[in-house]
């Protein structure tokens, strides 16, 4: 078999390096909450230097879907070193009819939509909380661990804690908190989902930003059709 380089950061790429466990395994950025993984596993940038140090024949990207910084960075790579590329990424969430959501493309739109003064449950990760400053609201920011750091937004807290989390433990906090909006990003997959489903039944409004641009090139959603393109790539 061909050497395969599997680009983590998403769920997608932890099942598809359980389906190839001769993978090696790069993440771009130390996980939050440490997985157990069955084969190699290096952390650091993704170069064309280091694709060839390591005999890379393959790469399959399934880092977060909304990281882009990752995903341009890896084609650049692959691009250089002339090494086959797959995104797999997995499909995002779509309004249903009960949903009541606003598409922003970045942070810093919220405040045309939100009014001053609402009480906002803030799920989009670290990297955007410098978008949300602009906006006169409280919010509260799930973070992930109990290390005390100063609250980055005007007004707020946050709220310590892993999921996963209930549809009905999203509404308790929900209705305890106050909320008035949910802000997210379209990240897609079954993490985010009791959130959703715990406004569409309390009927509150979210603000879903939409996902940055990514590179072209081959783009799957599932690990089956990864599999499928591999082996596509391995009879070639």
């Amino acid at each position: 078999m061909k050497t395969v380089l599997i680009i983590g950061g998403s769920a997608e790429a932890r099942g598809l390096s359980r389906a190839l466990p001769g993978a090696s395994v790069r993440l771009p950025v130390p996980e939050r909450v440490a997985q157990a993984w069955p084969g190699e596993v290096s952390f650091g940038a993704v170069t064309a230097e280091w694709i060839a140090q390591k005999g890379v024949r393959a790469v399959i990207e399934a880092a977060h879907p909304c990281d882009d910084h990752a995903a341009w960075q890896v084609a650049q790579a692959c691009g250089e070193a002339g090494v086959v590329r797959l995104q797999l990424v997995r499909p995002q969430w779509r309004a249903r009819r009960r949903d009541h959501w606003v598409r922003l493309r970045r942070p810093d739109e919220a405040a045309r939509i939100i009014p001053k003064g609402a009480r906002i449950l803030l799920t989009t990760g670290r990297a955007l909380l410098p978008g949300f400053r602009g906006l006169d609201a409280y919010f509260l920011v799930r973070r992930i661990g109990t290390a005390a750091v100063p609250f980055p937004l005007r007004q707020g807290k946050f709220l310590y804690g892993e999921g996963p989390f209930s549809v009905a433990e999203e509404i308790a906090l929900l209705r305890r908190e106050r909320i008035d909006w949910l802000v997210m990003r379209n990240a897609g997959g079954l993490g985010g989902w009791p959130k959703l489903e715990a406004a569409r039944r309390l009927g509150l409004p979210v603000a879903m930003i939409d996902r940055p641009r990514r590179p072209g090139g081959p783009r799957v959603h599932t690990i089956e059709e990864a599999l499928a393109w591999l082996a596509k790539q391995q009879n070639a």
